[in-house]
Order: C-alpha cells, then sequence, then structure tokens
C-alpha cells in the first residue's frame, strides 16, 4: 500500500482473507478504497470490484493488483447482454419523443378528468414507467411504475396508470426484441441482464457505495454465491428518494468500521459525532488528518452547501453581488429550464417542463403546490421562482462561472456526496422551524443530510446553517440515551420497535447473547434464492402494502381456525368510547363505524362456527376493512390518508366499507392463499389445541408487547407478506428470536422456528437448536429465557405498559 495499514483495516484485510462475507461501514474519509486494495492484495484469488460509476471503477484500476477487475454494473451487462444491442443504442440514441409517441401509438391527447395529455407526454410517462422498473427487481412493468405526476389527484393517476401500463408493458417487449424500434437505453440492457439471475466471474465480489445501491443490483450482489464484501457508509444514505437502498444493515455477513478519517481533525470529528448519534448511528469517528483542521467562521470559503435549490441560489447571488467568483455545483441549466417554464406559465402558454407540464397557468401552480401535501418537490420549485422571479434567475445563471473559474462552490448536500474541499461553509435550509412555526426535531434522514455536510470540509468548518441543531444537540438530554427522537421511552416500545435502535433493551440483550445474526441470515438467504418470484398486484399504482400484509394474515388465521386477534376488537372498541383519538372523525360518524366493526366481528365469528359461513371474496373483504381497525389501536390515531374508514360518514355500513374495497385486494390476496394451499395444508390437519394464532408470550408485558403470528405443533412461524424477500435481515431473525426468548415458561413447547413468504409460498424453518447455534448462543434456550426476563425487568422496573401488538409482514 505504501502506507502503514490501521488496526482497522488489517481486521478487515483478515476477515475477508478467512473468506468471511463482509459489511465494511466505512466513515467519511476513512480510506475505504485502501481498505478494498488491501484485501485485494491478501489473497490469489479472482476478485471483482463494482463501482457506482466510470470514473471511479478507472481510478480503481490503477490501485487494485492484476487479480482483481474493476468494473461498473452497466459494464458487466454490457459485455453479457448490451453488446448484442450496440446498433440500437446509437440508432436511437437521438429520437424525438414524437417519433417515440408515434411508435408507441399515442396520435392525439389523453384526457384525465379537467387535464389534457399531449401524444408527446404520454409517450414519456411510458418510458419512465419502463426506467422505473429497469431500477426495480421486479419481473413485470406494473401500474406502480408510474411516478409522481403534479396536477392529478389519486384517482386521476390511478386512471392515468391503467391506460398507460399495456403500452409500457409493449414497450419493454419491443426493447427486448432485437428487432425492436423504441428508443434503447444502457438501464435496459442491465434488467435484461439481471432477469437472467447471473453469476460473477469472480471468487470475491467487493460492491461500492454500498448504502445507496440500485434496487436492480442489490440483487444480483446479493445472490451471488463467490465471498461478498459490500461497503460504504448507512448514515451517508441521502439518496431514497431515488430509490437507492442501503444493503448493509441487512447483509448477512460480519459487521466491521472503519472510524479513522484522514480527511479532517479531532474539531470537525467531534461535530459529525453528534450528527451519528442523531442518525441513530453507533460509528464514532477519529480525526487523524495531518495540519489545521478546525471549527470557524469564513466569509469567502471554498464550498457552500445548502439544503436545497432556493438556498442555493440566495448564496449566489451573496457573491455575485459582492463581486465574488461563484459556480453552481452541476451548472445552472436546471434552474434555467424552472425559469423558462415559470415564464411561460405566467404569460399564458403550457411548457413542456417535466414537473409543470399539465399546468396552463403560474397560478394552478401555486395552488396545487399548496394544496397537496404530497407535493414536496413542486413546492420548492414555486418558492424559489416566486421568491426570486424566473427574470432574476435567469439573470443569475447568466452570471455565475464554472467551477474551473470559481472562488467558491455553491452545492445542494446531494450535490456535494464524494467531494471534499479545504474550508466549507453550511449554508441555509436547514431550518430550525417546521412549515407550522414549531420547533424542527432532529429526525434521522435529515441528521444523515447534515453529516455528508459536514464531513466535505478537511480544513475549517463553519456550521453557520446549523447552528441551531449545534446547540440542540450539545444539551445533555436523557432523550438522547433511552428515547426516541419523539420522546417515547425505548423500553415502552413492542419488540419490533426496540429493535430500530441499538441502545434499546431488547437490542442490547441480542446484540450480547446471540451476537451473529448473520450467520443466520446467510442461510436465509439461501433458501431464498430457490423460491419463485413473489406475486403482487400490477395494475394498482398505490397498494396499500401495510394493509395488504394485514389482510394476508387474517386470512391465513382464519384457515387454521384462528380468529381476527384483540387488536381488531380494541380498535373497533375505541371508535365506539368517547376516548381521545387524534384525527378521529365526528362523535355520529365514531357510531356508525363502532356498529360496523361489532357486525364484521361477528360475521367472522359466525364463519368460524359454522353457522354463517362467508365466501372467498367477502371474507377477503371482511379482513380487509378489518385491517383498519387494527391500524386505529396500534398507532394510536386516527390516520386520514390511505385509510378506508376515512372515507366514512354518518350513513356508512358495513356493507359500504366492503363494497369500498379494491379489486386489486381481492385478486392480490387470492393469489397469496393459492400459494399457501401446500405448506399450511399439514398445520390446517392439526389439532386445534396445537394451532395458535397471534400467540402473547408470559415476557410480553416487560415490554411494550410481543404479538407472534402463529404456532402450529411447536412451530414458531413469523409470516412476511413482502415483495423483496431478500431484504429480511437482523432486525427480522431477531424479531423471531425475541417472540421464542419471551416465552419463559415454555407454554407453547416451541421447538422449532421459522418464516412463511405469503408472496412466494415459501416457508423456511430451523430447529430451535439449529437457530440459536447459528445466532451464536453459549446458553441452553432456558437459560437464555431467564436471562432475558432479568435483564427486561432490571432495567425497567415492574412493568406497567399498554400493550401494543406487533407488527405484522
Amino acid at each position: 500500500m505504501g502506507v502503514k495499514a490501521t488496526n482497522e483495516q488489517g481486521a478487515a484485510r483478515d476477515v475477508f482473507a478467512a473468506g468471511t462475507d463482509l459489511a465494511l461501514v466505512a466513515g467519511a474519509g476513512t480510506g475505504k478504497t485502501s481498505t478494498l486494495v488491501l484485501m485485494g492484495a491478501a489473497t490469489r484469488r479472482r476478485g471483482l470490484y463494482v463501482a457506482f460509476n466510470k470514473p471511479i471503477a478507472e481510478e480503481a484500476k490503477s490501485r487494485f493488483g492484476a487479480n482483481v477487475r474493476c468494473s461498473t454494473s452497466h459494464s458487466l451487462a454490457y459485455r453479457a447482454v448490451g453488446r448484442n444491442f450496440q446498433d440500437r443504442l446509437k440508432a436511437s440514441q437521438h429520437m424525438p419523443l414524437k417519433r417515440t409517441a408515434q411508435l408507441l401509438g399515442f396520435h392525439r391527447d389523453l384526457a384525465v378528468g379537467k387535464r389534457r395529455l399531449r401524444a408527446t407526454t404520454q409517450a414519456r410517462l411510458v418510458m419512465e414507467m419502463v426506467q422505473r422498473f429497469c431500477w426495480s427487481t421486479d419481473e413485470q412493468v406494473a401500474a406502480r411504475h408510474l411516478g409522481r405526476v403534479n396536477g392529478l389527484d389519486d384517482a386521476g393517476v390511478q386512471y392515468l396508470a391503467q391506460v398507460l401500463l399495456r403500452r409500457a408493458q409493449w414497450a419493454w417487449e419491443d426493447i427486448c426484441s432485437p428487432g425492436g424500434v423504441l428508443p434503447f437505453k444502457h438501464d435496459h440492457y442491465l434488467k435484461m441482464w439481471a432477469l437472467t439471475r447471473p453469476r460473477l466471474a469472480a471468487d470475491f465480489v467487493l460492491l461500492d457505495e454500498a448504502q445507496d445501491t440500485n434496487p436492480v443490483l442489490e440483487e444480483i450482489f446479493l445472490a451471488q454465491d463467490a465471498q461478498r464484501v459490500c461497503v460504504g457508509d448507512p448514515a451517508q444514505q441521502i439518496y431514497e428518494w431515488r430509490h437507492a437502498k442501503d444493503i448493509m444493515s441487512a447483509f448477512p455477513g460480519r459487521r466491521l468500521e472503519l472510524t479513522q478519517s484522514f480527511r479532517f481533525g479531532p474539531a470537525i470529528a467531534q461535530v459529525a459525532n453528534r450528527w451519528l448519534r442523531a442518525a441513530e448511528s453507533t460509528m464514532q469517528l477519529t480525526g487523524h488528518a495531518t495540519g489545521e483542521s478546525r471549527l470557524g467562521r469564513v466569509k469567502v470559503p471554498d464550498a457552500v452547501l445548502c439544503r436545497g435549490n432556493a438556498d442555493a441560489l440566495a448564496e449566489v447571488l451573496r457573491f455575485l453581488d459582492a463581486g465574488v467568483p461563484v459556480a453552481l455545483a452541476g451548472g445552472g441549466t436546471p434552474l434555467l429550464k424552472i425559469a423558462e417554464a415559470a415564464l411561460d406559465l405566467q404569460a399564458g402558454r403550457r411548457t413542456g417542463h417535466h414537473e409543470l407540464y399539465l399546468f396552463s397557468s403560474w397560478g394552478e401552480v401555486q395552488e396545487y403546490a399548496e394544496q397537496d401535501s404530497a407535493a414536496a418537490e413542486l413546492r420548492a420549485i414555486v418558492e424559489l421562482v416566486d421568491a426570486y422571479g424566473p427574470r432574476q434567475i435567469i439573470a443569475t445563471v447568466s452570471r455565475m462561472v464554472d467551477e474551473d473559474q470559481a472562488q467558491v462552490v455553491v452545492s445542494t448536500v446531494h450535490k456535494s456526496k464524494g467531494r471534499e474541499w479545504d474550508r466549507v461553509r453550511i449554508g441555509d435550509g436547514f431550518s430550525p422551524m417546521d412549515e407550522q412555526g414549531a420547533a424542527r426535531a432532529i429526525h434521522a434522514a435529515e441528521a444523515r443530510l447534515a453529516y455528508v455536510a459536514v464531513t466535505r470540509a478537511r480544513r475549517l468548518l463553519d456550521t453557520t446553517g446549523l447552528d441551531w441543531a449545534e446547540a440542540q444537540l450539545r444539551r445533555p438530554d436523557r432523550r438522547t440515551a433511552d428515547h426516541t427522537p419523539e420522546g417515547v421511552p425505548l423500553a415502552a416500545l413492542p419488540l419490533t420497535g426496540q429493535l430500530n435502535y441499538t441502545r434499546s433493551p431488547m437490542a442490547l440483550f441480542m446484540s450480547r447473547h446471540l451476537p451473529h445474526p448473520e450467520q443466520l441470515v446467510g442461510a436465509y438467504h439461501q433458501h431464498v434464492r430457490n423460491l419463485p418470484h413473489p406475486v403482487q398486484p400490477l395494475d394498482e399504482r398505490r397498494p396499500d402494502w401495510a394493509a395488504l400484509g394485514r389482510t394476508i394474515d387474517y386470512r391465513l388465521r382464519l384457515s387454521l381456525g384462528g380468529g381476527l386477534g384483540d387488536a381488531v376488537t380494541h380498535g373497533v372498541r375505541l371508535l365506539g368510547s368517547q376516548a381521545p383519538l387524534d384525527g378521529a372523525p365526528a362523535a355520529p360518524v365514531r357510531s356508525v363505524l363502532y356498529i360496523a366493526g361489532t357486525q364484521l366481528l361477528a360475521r367472522v365469528q359466525a364463519h368460524l362456527d359454522g353457522s354463517g359461513p362467508v365466501s372467498e371474496g367477502d371474507l377477503t373483504r371482511l379482513c380487509h376493512v378489518a385491517g383498519y381497525f387494527e391500524a386505529v389501536y396500534r398507532n394510536g390515531v386516527f390516520p386520514r390518508r390511505r385509510n378506508l374508514l376515512a372515507q366514512a360518514d354518518a350513513t356508512t355500513t358495513l356493507k359500504s366499507l366492503t363494497t369500498a374495497v379494491p379489486a386489486y385486494v381481492l385478486e392480490d390476496i387470492a393469489e397469496q392463499m393459492q400459494l399457501a394451499e401446500e405448506p399450511f395444508a399439514p398445520l390446517r390437519r392439526l389439532p386445534a389445541a396445537q394451532r395458535v394464532c397471534g400467540p402473547v408470550f408470559a415476557g410480553s408485558t416487560d415490554l411494550g408487547g410481543a404479538d407472534a403470528d402463529f404456532i402450529t405443533g411447536g412451530l414458531l412461524i413469523d409470516c412476511k407478506a413482502t415483495t423483496r424477500p431478500h431484504q429480511i435481515g437482523t432486525a427480522q431473525v431477531q424479531q423471531l428470536a425475541g417472540y421464542l426468548l419471551l416465552d419463559y415458561d415454555d407454554a407453547y413447547r416451541i421447538d422449532r422456528v421459522g418464516f412463511y413468504l405469503s408472496r412466494q409460498g415459501g416457508l423456511i424453518t430451523w430447529s430451535v437448536t439449529e437457530f440459536l447455534g447459528a445466532l451464536g448462543a453459549r446458553a441452553s434456550l432456558p437459560a437464555l429465557r431467564a436471562a432475558l426476563r432479568d435483564h427486561l425487568r432490571l432495567r425497567n422496573g415492574p412493568a406497567d405498559r399498554v400493550h401494543r401488538p406487533d407488527g405484522i409482514g
């Protein structure tokens, strides 16, 4: 290497050399590439390093030895598939959108409510649907691949998705055909390659920037039989809005950290660590940079990092007014296009801008952005234009210089990712107030953004834009140790909630007594590879996944002879009571919902005891409605969005609620129930006493609640209705272990545990001995149960909690 490896880097090399799968959490500036090079040099085996983009891969080639091939995912896919489409890539590179519309058969406007979509707009949306499909792990183009469409309500977007879906499916068929005529893009052959479930020609695979992995690459990486090493920093995951996923947290491998940063010194590391804690990371950086590295104020830094474009533009204007040559990272073209579109709309002309094409005036844009709570990106555009005016934005862009001529670079934090400067000032946008003027809580996502910002500095960090939060983070607060950011005691959370916090009582116990969940997760992943692709709705743009998960859980419970569970009953009673309930409708509506819920419970009970059998379709409708009653109880609020009960008025009946259940729900649950026939058949044949649904354990009251899904004949089953089963990781394995250990008195005689994947029909089980052994247990099951009981009661004192059941799926 030329530089002596640190102890952390040496430990990572040794674990790698032993052939162990590894998740290497590398903090900002801690030499992750040097560590990967060190690993590659420690073996003669064939390796493959996969980088996010070509420049990084090219730079890595000069550092790795001859045994490690460096590539991007697209390069791998091109060699395997893409080169067969080389002519189409070139021929369609500059195809006009009008021609694409003609090829797709769009010749006239499409009316959606009061809006009209041009033929070219329809073509662009279809090709974007294909693009999103290519980023996903799905096997078919679906309605949910239609992105956000500003200007349409939910019903309009659903209608549009269904209209465009058939064209999008045909477009994918055309793209995959050697004789296809539609534009062919690089992401197309990447997806085609991924669908072949490729095996990479390497003995080990090194995946860089794993915290922001494209889902399609994630699936390829996790499916490899070769030794796998993923490296990155989960605290720098800031691209969730682009569908990027952090695969490190659930990765079934040994977890090690690189914490010695060579980018900055102790003062900046101290700031970074405060934001790491706020981001719920356990990593603690130490600063080892040579030379000056301090905090302070600076008027003309090398870079100013801002929360959003409006704040960045304000900074640019200030520097221009002061005569300081300034550049905007990424250039001003996006701002220029926004300003030009705004000018068109203000003049009453339509625009082709991808965010604004449905509007006929700027007033319509302003009104829609204000009324639609989900239109955050559009609201940012409106605020930018209204604050400065389109002509000033255009004038400002024209006065900016290129980065190589600038004295200062102004950047959003997102565009600063992967970069660093000597002197950095944190700009505006990280406001201490929310939209209602209340003090803003520091949530993990915001903390990750701030952590990325402060770690871009090498020599001098000016935290001006974060001073309000810095003061808040420095204040000693008991909540930082044993409460959630919202102030809820960790010990009061249910089992699944506690496992989201590394400092909770359950998480601490698991890390101490069952220290190696990655071994069990790895065994689980081996099973998943052999299962079929999950079934899922195709025609619904926004499936209510949580409600579908509850519905299939109820249907499986009923098929085993069990009831819906106490949570549904509690939800019905809560609505029928006079107890305060945030967001609840008026008393007359609560009353009719209580009546409908009571009738629902009676109909399900009549079905179970045989006095009033219910058809399969009606049973699914009842179960789906029941899930919303449970959600009210579980969350302690009456949600107004994506809640079928929110449509109720004083005339609502059980029939009107069940009639409102969407058709896609019936189709999806029918598919899942068909898949369950074979694995659940032997379970249904067990005596009734051996079929327990929704079991509660002796230890459930020692925390905020813990209800499992099923225990059948000694087999503890956790049902997962996920469409991405390979994302089941440490937290889900520990959840299963928690249920097992909370049965203090062995009331259920559990001798096997497992997951049931309802969208694949896969039942994956282990004996308790195998399960605990793979988790690294050093004590017997009775000893572990006693230790957990003592641990929870010692930390929490006598339990006196409101029970909330755990989540399903």
